[in-house]
Formats: C-alpha cells, sequence, structure tokens
C-alpha cells in the first residue's frame, strides 16, 4: 500500500509539473536530432530552401523559438528542379559536390540524412564512428641497443560521408551536440532508418534488433542525464513497405521469391534481391512492430510526447487528407505518393521523404501529440498554405513517364538507386 500511494504522489507531481510548463518554458532552447526526414532530404538532397521546412524547424516555429542548422547546399541533386528545367549542368555540378551556406560552432538541429541511434552516438562530422579503433605497430627502444615494435590500439577515425561532414562539422556527434546545448525541449526520432533499410535495399541483412534496442537506450539515458530537458516528443515509424518507392511486381514465371514489392524505378525484376516478397515482408513488418513498440517505451521513460505516425500514414493512405483554405476552397484529398496532376501527394519524388506539404501535416501531427502530453497550445501550421506553396504539389511532375521514356531519366533511376 506504500509503495502504491508513493507512485500515485510521483504521477501526481509529474502531471501537475507538465500541466504547470508553458510553451515559452518547454521550447525555451529547442535541440534535433534524426535523420533525413528532420533535416530536410528531398528529391536526393538536402538544401536550405528543404531544410527550412523540415518538421522540426516548423513545430519550433509554431511555438515561438528557434532551430539553428549548417546549411547545405547539396550533395546530388534536387529531381524536381532538373525536372523542370530549373537546374542546368553548372547547377547540377555543384549539388553533387555539396558544401555549405550559413553555418555555426554549435547548431542547435543536428538531424542528419542516413542517421541513425547508432550514428546518432557514434558518427561526428570528422568520424565515421569515434569509438572505432585499430591496433598498430608503435616502435621503441627497448634498451639502449634493441628498437623493436609493440602492438597499440589507437582511434580509427574514417572520413563520414558528406552529410555528416558538411551537416556537423567539427561540434561532434549528434548526440554530444545536444549534450554540449543541454536543451529544454528534444526532437528525438532517429529509427527509421533501421528499418527502412530493408525497403530501399530490398534485402533484410541490414535488420539488427539487438543493436536498435542498444543504442535508442542509450540516446534516451544520456537525454535524461542532462537534467535540462522538459519535454520531447517522438514518432512511430511508418509501414515502410507501403511507401511509394515500392511498388506490387508479379514475375511473368511464377517465381515466389521474385514476385513481391520492388523500387519503383525498376522495370522488371532480374535478381530475387531486387524485390522483397511475402516471407521478407511478414518479417519487416514484425520488425517494424517491435521497433514502434520500443519507441513507444522509451519516449514513456523521458517522459515525451508521442505521436503515431503509422496509423496516420496508414489513414492517409487509405482515406486521404483533406486540403482545405479557410474560405472553403479545396483542391481534393492528399494521398501517400508523389503529387500527380489533380492528385496532391505527400511524397516527393523519391517516393519515400515528405515534400513542402507532406511536412507541413508531420509537424501538425507532432504539434497534436505535443499539445496532448503538455497541456499548451502550439498553434497548427497552416496545411493550405503548405500546399499553395508546394511547387510539385502545385506543379507536379509524372516521374514514372519521365524515367520510362527520357534518357536523363535513367540516368536519373541511377541516382535514386544509389542515394535513396
Amino acid at each position: 500500500m506504500k509503495k502504491i500511494l508513493q507512485l500515485a504522489i510521483v504521477i501526481a507531481v509529474t502531471a501537475g509539473s507538465v500541466a504547470a510548463q508553458t510553451v515559452a518554458e518547454l521550447f525555451q532552447k529547442p535541440a534535433a536530432i534524426g535523420d533525413s526526414l528532420s533535416q530536410g532530404f528531398f528529391g536526393v538532397t538536402v538544401e536550405p530552401k528543404t531544410q527550412a521546412w523540415a518538421y522540426p524547424v516548423l513545430v519550433a516555429k509554431q511555438a515561438g523559438s528557434n532551430l539553428y542548422y549548417n546549411e547545405l547546399k547539396g550533395p546530388y541533386v534536387n529531381l524536381e528542379d532538373v525536372l523542370k528545367g530549373d537546374c542546368g549542368v553548372i547547377c547540377i555540378g555543384a549539388a553533387i559536390i555539396g558544401g555549405n551556406g550559413r553555418t555555426y560552432s554549435l547548431p542547435t538541429h543536428a538531424g542528419i540524412t542516413g542517421a541513425e541511434y547508432t550514428s546518432v552516438l557514434r558518427t561526428s562530422g570528422k568520424c565515421e564512428d569515434i569509438t572505432a579503433t585499430k591496433w598498430v605497430k608503435e616502435w621503441y627502444w627497448k634498451n639502449w641497443y634493441t628498437y623493436t615494435y609493440r602492438w597499440v590500439q589507437v582511434p580509427d577515425c574514417k572520413e563520414p560521408d558528406k552529410f555528416h561532414r558538411f551537416g556537423l562539422r567539427d561540434a561532434g556527434t549528434q548526440m554530444q551536440i545536444v549534450e554540449k546545448n543541454r536543451p529544454t525541449f528534444l526532437f528525438g526520432t532517429a529509427g527509421a532508418n533501421h528499418v527502412l533499410c530493408t525497403a530501399l535495399h530490398t534485402n533484410l541483412s541490414c535488420l539488427d534488433e539487438a543493436r536498435f534496442r542498444r543504442d535508442i537506450a542509450e540516446t534516451m539515458r544520456r537525454a535524461r542525464a542532462l537534467g535540462t530537458i522538459r519535454g520531447g516528443v517522438l514518432f512511430t515509424i511508418p509501414n515502410v513497405t507501403a511507401i511509394s518507392y515500392l511498388e506490387p511486381y508479379t514475375d511473368p514465371q511464377g517465381r515466389a521469391n521474385y514476385t513481391g514489392l520492388k523500387p519503383f524505378y525498376r522495370r522488371s525484376v532480374s535478381d530475387p534481391n531486387q524485390v522483397l516478397d511475402a516471407n521478407e515482408v511478414r518479417t519487416i513488418e514484425s520488425f517494424l512492430a517491435m521497433l514502434n513498440n520500443e519507441i513507444k517505451i522509451q519516449a514513456a521513460a523521458n517522459g515525451y510526447a508521442v505521436a503515431d505516425l503509422r496509423v496516420i500514414f496508414d489513414n492517409v493512405k487509405a482515406n486521404g487528407r483533406l486540403i482545405r483554405s479557410s474560405s472553403g476552397y479545396s483542391p481534393g484529398l492528399a494521398r501517400a505518393n508523389w503529387p500527380l496532376p489533380g492528385k496532391p501527394g505527400v511524397f516527393g519524388l523519391d517516393g519515400v521523404h515528405p515534400n513542402r506539404y507532406g511536412h507541413a501535416v508531420m509537424a501538425n501531427e507532432l504539434i497534436d501529440a505535443i499539445n496532448a502530453r503538455y497541456r499548451v497550445n502550439i498553434p497548427k501550421v497552416d496545411e493550405y498554405s503548405a500546399w499553395f506553396y508546394d511547387s510539385l504539389n502545385r506543379n507536379p511532375v509524372d516521374m514514372k513517364n519521365f524515367l520510362d521514356h527520357t534518357i536523363i531519366g535513367q540516368v536519373i533511376t541511377w541516382l535514386i538507386s544509389v542515394f535513396t
């Protein structure tokens, strides 16, 4: 009975502290870790305009605060700009090389394309893995006449990818950046790539439950240890086998391991590794259920809000999401695909990442979760305006037709296969 009473007191105190917080107190100093969704990856690149519409930036602004991040000029290219003729040869070359615009010695937004909880802990702007070591020979004089060597363990600092180099620079790993900032609010989701890798590479070799559990737990433990974080938000990962990047394929010869889900840019399947068959899809769904359950457990342990984007995405895919202006005008229902003429969509042209409108939808779902958890009233993003100023939704590109019928489309097919 005594333990029950103590637990009730703790719950009451926690609830009271949650209720007492204002938006200004929560978002006095926000920070973000994460992956391509948080950084603003769009059309196989990251650039200032896409970073500005990424969900952490939108939510922070709606809460009257700001996030600071190193602006990227690539690497790789914005497919929409290329297909619409807004990015020529020089533009493409500069984008592929990549680089920085405005930079900060200590950004508050550290989300990086391709990241997962493992790289949040281990990958800096200088080293692919700050914990990696190797054995080397160290020569020394054993005595005055004997010059010999011994094996010593030293850091093995290999250069990371360009997104980490340009996004983090000299500030450390994502987790180290959070610890240096000591934020009051944390955008903390970096779980998608632990399972999205199966869809992008159409195989299961990347699935590692033990590593995921270990590294999300360590990330959340270190966040708790700061003692400054008053709130945060995580979100579940949508069904990665249902994204626009994948489409159904039936093998003409009826072979089960050649039938299933293939990347949209492949015309056919010549190897079982190019398709996710029914057994592989079931394995992915089981892993995803585990991953999302663990995200909810870790959010509860840290007292964070949780947005169930798995459920939300399923609803958009099944029923669409109504776009409507304040005057009542509606261009229709947005679907879980990239936009086509007369058919709004939430994805960009790679079929994986949200477009500008999609990020507004995502931001609003996170705002709902934050408002409910912390009893605050952050205003919503105007989804109609996001759609109105989304050039891809207002002027769609028929990506499939372009890939199938142009030489440039074949080049873009290669880019997608390498960089998504």
